[in-house]
């Protein structure tokens, strides 16, 4: 047997390096008789044994996972500003649990005049990144992915036109003519609406309304049922409003610009979301 200079442990004779720490060990002396018949089987236990040993130490040892130290971490975003010509701006990296946008105010900062000095807040909320809108005024839009339910009072922007949906109230449904003095009112006759339309100038007053007699109608710059033709940020055949089931809904027709819907109320974000604050575009990313 020979004895291993480096880690103390006892080798079989014929062995050049250590089976425990790999050190080549120094010649010995001849072993005696009963050691020189340490054979295949000796060995092989002696191996073995080693193996377990060293299995035991490694299933003390913590093991740490990749995916439990980044739940530890707090997840950052990025807002990446959308010029006038669709390319990207200036990114802005974002982390904390809220994070405000404003015109005088907050951790990011534009100077804007349509935004309140404390306009949008996102926050996170379980794990996800919820916006939420500070300013009632102009509020906060959200570019459609899908077509999208409309309730009474929201708010559609499509290229520059600012537009608020109404649904009509059930004493306007089925007027009949007005009867003066046994005369009929002689008037422009016209088909019962499922909703209307309410242009919103910049004074915050109405200019035009468009009633809604179809159960599509498309608006769009050069075609459709109402056309903005003087608005160049509107496409051609823009966004279809649609009548279902008592329910008025909106989409885009693939415009260059998008149609943006008034956020409600909070919305949890996804990554690709574009948002309007103000007059910035952001596409939202984590």
């Amino acid at each position: 047997m020979i004895k291993c200079g480096a880690c103390g442990n006892t080798n079989p004779g014929e062995m050049v390096f250590c089976v425990f720490c790999g050190i080549r060990l120094a010649p010995a002396d001849p072993l005696p008789a009963r050691d020189a018949a340490f054979g295949v089987e000796e060995l092989r236990a002696v191996v073995t044994r080693l193996a377990s040993d060293r299995l035991a130490e490694s299933t003390q040892r913590p093991v740490v996972h990749a995916t439990s130290v980044r739940s530890t971490l707090e997840p950052g975003f990025r807002l990446i500003l959308v010029q006038r010509d669709g390319s990207d701006g200036a990114t802005y990296s974002l982390a904390g649990d809220q994070v405000d946008i404003g015109r005088t105010e907050g951790d990011l900062r534009f100077d804007d005049p349509y935004l309140g000095a404390r306009h949008a807040r996102i926050a996170l909320t379980a794990g996800t990144r919820v916006l939420s809108a500070l300013e009632k005024r102009n509020g906060v839009y959200q570019r459609l992915r899908a077509s999208a339910d409309l309730s009474d009072g929201d708010q559609i922007l499509v290229g520059k036109q600012v537009l608020k949906f109404e649904t009509v109230p059930e004493l306007e449904k089925g007027l009949q003519p007005a009867v003066q003095q046994g005369v009929v009112l002689f008037g422009t006759p016209v088909r019962d609406s499922w909703g209307r339309l309410r242009q919103i100038t910049q004074a915050g007053v109405t200019r035009d309304l468009y009633h809604l007699g179809r159960n599509d109608m498309v608006l769009g710059r050069e075609q459709g049922d109402i056309v903005f033709p003087e608005d160049e940020f509107i496409s051609r055949r823009h966004a279809q409003l649609s009548f279902r089931d008592g329910v008025g809904r909106i989409e885009d027709l693939g415009s260059s610009n998008g149609t943006f819907l008034r956020l409600r109320g909070p919305h949890t974000l996804v990554s690709g979301d574009l948002i309007r604050v103000g007059d910035e575009l952001l596409r939202f990313e984590i």
